[in-house]
């Protein structure tokens, strides 16, 4: 197993070059969400970020069982009634993009995973935490893929997705649900600037997970989880490890 990890497009084009490169080499292509809603300081329009959406839509139904499509926050708060709005909301094309994650409904999912080097892995947006899961027990069964995806199904579910930490709203929940759980809450830094995981942030039943959200310069890897938000793809190797395209 060979696994192609696209972090957060925001209306991006690096994807397409990793996809052109890898995609026969690997058995799966895995999107970590937030496909719209663009940087102003990167140049890219809000139409442009939309035909990337489109371009995305497309790769997946001409793949359709290699290519997994993730929702980030800034795609839920098209799509998901109730969700909390992100920064960057494009109300001026809002209708459009709703209508295109609505009539693509069955293409996007909230978790998925893999075994990969003989490890259990959880990709998710923005992370799992453990007391979230807790937290939100009624709803939550367990922290299976399958369980978390069911929360699309509920009104219930859908406001577990809200949980905002205090890293993202001044007036924060404990932590972050998986689209919206900061980097700051998964880990501790020494005075090198190492990270190390706490045991929060290491997801039950699963011996690894990767995720995207917080926007970072270079990628951080620990022992229980990797963030990928740098704008550059990755490839999870059978043997687990994860190199930069």
């Amino acid at each position: 197993m060979k696994i192609l990890i696209i972090p957060d497009v925001h209306g991006r084009s690096f994807w397409k070059e990793a996809v052109e490169q890898h995609i026969d080499e690997c058995d799966k292509v895995i999107f970590l969400g937030d496909y719209v809603d663009p940087y102003e300081d990167e140049h890219i329009t809000r139409k442009q970020a939309i035909a990337t959406l489109d371009e995305i839509i497309s790769f997946k139904r001409e793949n359709p069982d290699k290519v997994v499509l993730l929702l980030g926050n800034h795609d839920a708060h098209y799509c998901l009634h109730g969700f909390v709005r992100s920064s960057r909301y494009d109300s001026s094309h809002g209708r459009k993009i709703r209508e295109r994650f609505l009539s693509h409904k069955s293409l996007f999912k909230l978790a998925h995973e893999e075994t990969v080097g003989g490890k259990r892995i959880l990709f998710t947006h923005a992370g799992l935490m453990n007391s979230w899961v807790e937290r939100n027990q009624a709803v939550i069964t367990d922290t299976s893929a399958d369980s978390l995806n069911k929360l699309l199904d509920s009104p219930a579910g859908i406001m577990a997705l809200c949980d905002v930490s205090k890293y993202r709203t001044w007036l924060g929940d404990p932590t972050g649900s998986i689209l919206w759980s900061d980097i700051m809450e998964k880990g501790d830094v020494d005075k090198e600037g190492k990270v190390f995981s706490n045991e929060d942030s290491a997801a039950k039943g699963y011996d690894f997970q990767i995720f995207g959200h917080t926007f970072i310069k270079n990628q951080i890897i620990t022992d229980a989880w990797a963030c990928l938000d740098c704008m550059k793809a990755f490839i999870l190797n059978d043997d687990g490890g994860i190199v930069e395209c």
